[in-house]
């Protein structure tokens, strides 16, 4: 009731520059809520981790080319296939590496466990 009696005396005697603060007051504080709430919601999507590469164009398709559009599709192609050939990049180094171990240790004999062949421990 307090609230309603304010109401109706402010529209009845309230100067110009009260109903203008009133309302100034009323939209900061429907923009702080609008601002909160969207906040909540952005910082769960990011949480649930809803974020994925999509590299279609959606509403873009009818103004692009269909060049552009092949180029589009050979990227995205591309990009899906990329992670099984660095995989097998990965293991041929790997592979390279430990041939490149066993080489070293034949040719220095691999008898005394030294690898920088001093003879009396470096001195």
């Amino acid at each position: 009731m307090a609230v309603q009696e304010a109401i109706d005396k402010l529209k009845n005697e309230g100067s110009k520059e009260d109903k203008v603060a009133v309302a100034g007051s009323i939209a900061v504080f429907v923009v702080l809520v609008l601002l909160i709430l969207w906040g909540i919601f952005f910082f769960r999507k990011i949480q649930r981790g809803t974020q994925h590469v999509d590299l279609k164009a959606g509403a873009q398709d009818e103004f692009n080319f269909k060049s552009v559009k092949d180029a589009q599709q050979r990227l995205q192609e591309e990009y899906s296939s990329s992670t099984g050939e660095l995989i097998e990049i990965r293991n041929q180094s790997a592979a390279g590496q430990t041939h490149v171990q066993e080489t070293m240790q034949q040719q220095t004999g691999g008898s005394d466990g030294n690898q920088f062949g001093t003879a009396n421990g470096g001195q």
